[in-house]
């Protein structure tokens, strides 16, 4: 978790990371404070520069020609997956988030020390799980003898079983060799994998040419996958 920093009065700025250091370590969040600045601009070309995506704590009146409201929807412009919290002595401005159609998580006002921790942490535990929601959706876990894996769906070419209980996960660089079968697997996949075979499961984005007459899938790593006689037409349209 990248997290970003812009608040125009120091005293409060140094109060904002000491409290987010402190959640990090007592929540056991992976995460750290990448920039902390009174200036929205050195924000900006920051992410330009780096293209990390982040999480924004943001003060509304940050003493420049440009106010947070219009900070976060120049970052939601760069960083598509922005997540901002707006942090305001301001109750009644919460409306121009709409108005500007900022992604924003919360608005936090300043004010009492508790409770503002208390609203800093339960964003920051909805962020971290959310993120790591969306990680266990991009990967499959494989589990074998030898190790504990987890590889992006998008990188997996096909699966096949090469014997009983016994699937392969195939990718451009690897070959791994795990228990189970296909039918376990098929529940785990999305929309990119269709079962073409007994003992194939492909990744469409990954198929560059069906031979019909062969029932013969080429895959764009060289490989080949056989397509059964009842699946030709489902694949073929697929």
């Amino acid at each position: 978790m990248n997290i970003f920093i812009c608040e125009d009065d120091k005293e409060q700025r140094k109060n904002l990371e000491k409290t987010i250091k402190k959640i990090l370590i007592k929540r056991n969040i992976s995460g750290r404070i990448k920039l902390s600045t009174n200036s929205a601009y050195e924000v900006l070309d920051y992410i330009n520069e780096s293209q990390d995506e982040g999480v924004y704590f943001l003060d509304i009146d940050i003493g420049q020609d440009i106010n947070g409201i219009e900070l976060a929807s120049k970052i939601n412009r760069i960083d598509k997956n922005a997540i901002i919290i707006m942090i305001t002595s301001y109750q009644n401005m919460s409306h121009l988030i709409f108005k500007y159609h900022i992604r924003a998580v919360d608005y936090i006002v300043k004010g009492d020390v508790v409770s503002v921790y208390k609203k800093i942490e339960e964003c920051l535990m909805f962020i971290d799980k959310n993120l790591k929601n969306h990680i266990d959706n991009e990967y499959i876990t494989i589990e074998n003898n030898q190790c504990l894996e987890k590889v992006k769906y998008s990188d997996i070419i096909f699966f096949e079983t090469t014997k009983k209980r016994t699937i392969a996960l195939h990718t451009h660089n690897s070959h791994i060799e795990f228990r189970g079968t296909l039918k376990e697997i098929e529940e785990k996949l999305d929309k990119r994998f269709s079962r073409c075979h007994r003992s194939f499961i492909v990744n469409k984005d990954k198929v560059i040419r069906l031979d019909k007459k062969q029932r013969i899938l080429f895959m764009e790593d060289g490989s080949k996958c056989f397509v059964s006689i009842l699946l030709i037409n489902k694949v073929f349209n697929i």
